[in-house]
């Protein structure tokens, strides 16, 4: 059986004899109801199976010597040998055997791919149980191994219960599933809750009829669910109201058609229902007949104690009475009670366990009575106040405070986290908003964030069990366009690197299948890199060269340069990226300035490009030519004339 909170209880098939209780740390205590001892506890090693998760009494008959006559070993042997199933973290099963007092079975074969949420027991040595993998397994007892399995997803299972009549598996974790045990079909499906199924339980009833019980997280009702192999989406026979959640989850069926249901809340009172199974209609809602309050006896003031489980007590001479524990933790004690149904509350009186066990140990100590000599103040009957359990509807308190006072106290400071980033800037809450309920617009808006710093705030907290929702929405983004190919490639950059550890610690196969869509795209994309970058290449060396080219003029502008010193003039021109130099000396003071102007009007008609043969005289040119003889040298005269002769 498992319980909401990560509370596991049950009690034993022989008449409720012993209470079974897993806490939250894994830790299993047993009670023996009738003395409200604690008979054993067992503290699971974590290491090889790990913490307890849920689980289920077992009652194996023990194989039958040749000669039965004369081997009787007691009423345990008659009745069967009692075992406690267990599931673990691990997803394991194993048997907890109460007279070894340790595990003494552990079933082998294939087991959950996670933490075991419930199990139970067909009472024909099979066990069948569920885990976090969303499959239902199938245990054999006598083979001590696992014999089958099939998927009851996509949603994660929270609590099954076997139907002996029908041969079928009832899953509950948002709907309710019928699947049969030798076919592994589903054949029957209720839907009704709008949370996770918490507490489930069945009823056979005299004609063969079966029924299902559940209570959801969040819901104050109790579903009432006729069971007959055919049918989708059905709706819920009856419907039960309930003044609080529910936690623990009893009913029977008596010969004369009776139903009782008993529901623990979490107030810690308990509710019971009695009515007749024909008469149930999905119309009419069905109240609690009595309400049970546990309550302390002090003086001054009565306190609530809370009720953990409730049972009823399968006995002819005990048939109207109801079995519960109340207290907290390893303080539990157990009783048998009579309801007053003529009464719509039954108010009981109890001393509270934490009295009883500090009393109890105070007393066992040396020197008790000397250190406990301590008056009681006797207090009148007449001034004892008896405050109910049940929640009473209290007065609106007025606020004397101004609104305009409250206005001015109120602060709006920006949470900073390490390195001066702003908490806001985190889009953690959407992101896990949005892959939770699949909303692709929301997806599509938070994935397209291009702040690196925001992405990574917002992978730093992701809960882990995101992350696989997450690759599984940027591999579908990276086979769309280029935008959102660019933001999948961030995100999986960032969360590559954030979550590396998470990534690793999968094994090969099941990390390939999860990454192999963004590595089928990346290779997919690597296909035509070297052809685009010698593509690349080439053209950014035409626009290198073209800009080369461009950059390469010289004095575009055709600036002529004067440079002035005292005993020479220097002229140059520099055009199209040629210089010609010519130097003129004065040799004296009078014809220096007429050679000046000369030379000036000369170069500034060869800078306009006026200057033609025709501007030249036939007198120049004969005194050039007379220069230019003058300027032969001798030695060639000389060899010319011998060539001559």
């Amino acid at each position: 059986m498992s319980q909401g909170r990560k509370h596991v209880l049950g009690f034993s098939p022989n008449g409720g004899q012993l209470f079974a209780s897993v806490d939250e740390q894994g830790i299993l205590r047993i009670w023996n109801t009738e003395t409200s001892t604690l008979q054993q506890e067992f503290t699971p090693n974590l290491q090889v199976s790990g913490p307890c998760t849920a689980l289920t009494w077992v009652s194996l008959s023990p194989a039958r010597p040749k000669k039965s006559r004369k081997s009787s070993h007691g009423p345990e042997a008659a009745e069967g040998k009692l075992y406690i199933a267990l599931g673990t973290l691990k997803g394991g099963v194993v048997l907890y055997s109460m007279s070894e007092g340790k595990i003494e079975r552990t079933l082998s074969g294939d087991s959950h791919d996670g933490g075991v949420t419930a199990i139970t027991f067909d009472q024909a040595g099979h066990l069948y149980s569920v885990g976090a993998d969303c499959r239902a397994l199938v245990w054999s007892l006598a083979e001590e191994r696992c014999t089958g399995a099939w998927q009851v997803g996509p949603e994660k299972p929270r609590n099954i219960t076997y139907l002996p009549k029908s041969r079928t598996l009832a899953v509950a974790s948002r709907k309710l599933k019928v699947y049969d045990v030798k076919t592994k079909e589903l054949v029957e499906t209720f839907s009704g809750h709008s949370g996770e199924i918490n507490t489930i339980s069945h009823v056979v009833c005299a004609d063969g009829s079966e029924f299902v019980l559940t209570t959801a997280k969040m819901e104050r009702v109790i579903s009432f669910w006729k069971v007959e192999k055919r049918g989708k989406d059905k709706g819920s026979a009856c419907t039960f109201l309930m003044e609080d959640l529910a936690y623990c989850l009893a009913s029977e069926v008596r010969e004369d058609g009776q139903l009782r249901v008993a529901s623990v809340t979490r107030n810690g009172n308990i509710h019971i229902y009695v009515l007749n199974v024909n008469s149930v209609t999905a119309v009419k809602v069905v109240k609690p007949k009595v309400s049970l309050q546990i309550a302390s006896d002090g003086a001054d003031t009565v306190e609530p104690i809370h009720a953990v489980a409730a049972h009823f007590v399968a006995d002819s001479n005990r048939s109207n009475e109801i079995l519960f524990g109340y207290g907290s933790g390893q303080q539990l004690q157990f009783e048998r009670f009579t309801p007053n149904y003529a009464d719509k509350i039954n108010v009981i009186l109890r001393t509270d366990p934490k009295k009883l066990y500090a009393k109890k140990k105070g007393q066992d100590q040396p020197g008790f009575q000397a250190a406990t000599k301590v008056k009681t103040p006797i207090v009148s009957q007449k001034t004892v106040e008896y405050n109910s359990a049940l929640p009473i509807s209290q007065k609106k308190v007025q606020n004397e405070v101004p609104m305009e006072a409250r206005l001015q106290h109120l602060q709006i400071q920006s949470t900073k986290l390490s390195g001066g980033k702003l908490q806001t800037q985190s889009k953690t809450q959407l992101l896990m908003q949005a892959l939770h309920s699949k909303d692709q617009a929301m997806i599509e808006a938070v994935l397209g964030t291009q702040d690196v710093e925001t992405i990574q705030l917002t992978l730093d907290r992701l809960p882990l069990e995101y992350v696989t929702p997450l690759v599984n929405e940027l591999s579908v983004l990276l086979q769309g366009r280029h935008a959102k190919v660019s933001s999948a490639i961030r995100w999986l950059r960032v969360l590559a690197s954030t979550h590396t550890s998470v990534l690793m610690s999968e094994d090969k196969e099941s990390l390939r299948e999860k990454l192999g869509v963004c590595l089928g795209v990346a290779e997919q994309r690597m296909h035509c890199l070297p052809e685009a970058l010698q593509i690349s290449g080439r053209v950014n060396l035409i626009i290198s060269q073209m800009k080369r080219n461009a950059d390469t003029h010289l004095n575009d502008s055709k600036t002529l340069i004067v440079n002035d010193d005292p005993g020479e003039w220097r002229i140059s021109l520099i055009e199209f990226g040629v210089a010609n130099t010519i130097d003129v000396v004065s040799d004296d003071s009078e014809g220096g300035l007429e050679d000046d102007l000369l030379a000036e009007n000369n170069w500034s008609d060869l800078e306009d490009g006026q200057a033609s043969p025709k501007a030249f005289s036939n007198e120049d040119l004969g005194a050039d030519d007379d220069v230019a003889i003058d300027d032969v040298d001798p030695d060639t005269d000389d060899d010319s004339d011998e060539s001559m002769n």
